[in-house]
């Protein structure tokens, strides 16, 4: 299940990063003032921070099970080499 959900989510921050590249290139164009660019790029900063956080949150979940399958799989292993040792 987690293998369908990943190229899901890099396609999401993939869409996201290329909307706030998209935002970036129309504030070059554009004529503003100077407090104005800021308030923008602040804004910028606090997204591409939130999505940072979201993807740092989700590795750690990811990781969390991969933790869970190694601990599941190690009792597999150890009880099947146990019955093959019996036999």
């Amino acid at each position: 299940m987690t293998q369908a959900r990943e190229p899901d989510d890099i396609d999401r921050v993939n869409r996201e990063l290329r909307g706030v590249n998209r935002r970036l290139d129309r504030l070059e164009y554009t004529q503003i003032s100077p407090q104005e660019f800021s308030s923008v790029l602040d804004r910028i900063y606090e997204e591409i921070g939130s999505t940072r956080s979201e993807m740092r949150a989700e590795f750690t979940a990811v990781n969390a099970r991969l933790d869970s399958l190694d601990t599941k799989t190690d009792i597999i292993i150890r009880r099947l080499s146990r019955e093959g040792n019996l036999g």
